[in-house]
């Protein structure tokens, strides 16, 4: 029998990072669709890097442990130091007429945040695997939760981003930073 509680509370600790992220990615202007295509793609990474974990095993977790950190860092640092650029630019006005007209991040950018917020969950699936414990609830659960989280990021980073303009993507990349560095500090 599987403890309902501990199904859910390994859904929503591993929820963090996709809110946070999403707090820092809804900075720009966007729609609800984009916040859905986020919301999906961050829950579905979510689910699919806990099940690959899951059946990888411990051998392969012995052997990617040693470097999975850095992927994290760099990863998040590389669109943590993009926005932070997009920011400044904006604060000095160089990019006004662009601002104005500015979609939503990149489909691939969504991507590599969702996929690098996620690696948490790698290790999570190993340590299931290993267990013995049911897959179906706590991969469920997982995506549920980073689903449902992005969603509530990117809400409130839109009705923030309206009071703090530009200096939102730079607080957002701050967030972003910090979640590279948390990555790269549990790892060594």
């Amino acid at each position: 029998m599987t403890n309902i509680f501990e199904v859910l509370m390994v859904g929503l600790v591993l929820s963090a990072d996709s809110f946070s992220a999403a707090l820092a990615m809804g900075s720009r202007p966007h729609k609800f669709s984009d916040t859905l295509k986020f919301a999906l793609t961050s829950g579905g990474a979510e689910a699919l890097v806990s099940w690959l974990g899951a059946i990888a095993g411990l051998k392969l977790i012995a052997q990617f442990d040693s470097f999975d950190h850095w992927i994290s860092f760099c990863l998040l640092a590389a669109v943590a130091i993009h926005m932070t650029y997009e920011g400044l630019c904006e604060l000095r006005g160089t990019n006004e007429s662009h601002s104005q007209n500015k979609d939503f991040h990149s489909f691939y950018k969504v991507l590599i945040v969702s996929f690098a917020t996620s690696l948490d969950a790698f290790a999570v699936g190993v340590s299931l695997g290993v267990t013995g414990k049911p897959l179906t609830p706590f991969i469920l659960s997982i995506g549920l939760w980073a689903f449902f989280s992005t969603i509530m990021g990117m809400s409130i980073a839109k009705l923030a981003s309206y009071r703090l303009g530009p200096l939102f993507n730079l607080i957002g990349a701050f967030v972003l930073f910090i979640l590279a560095l948390k990555f790269l500090i549990n790892g060594l």
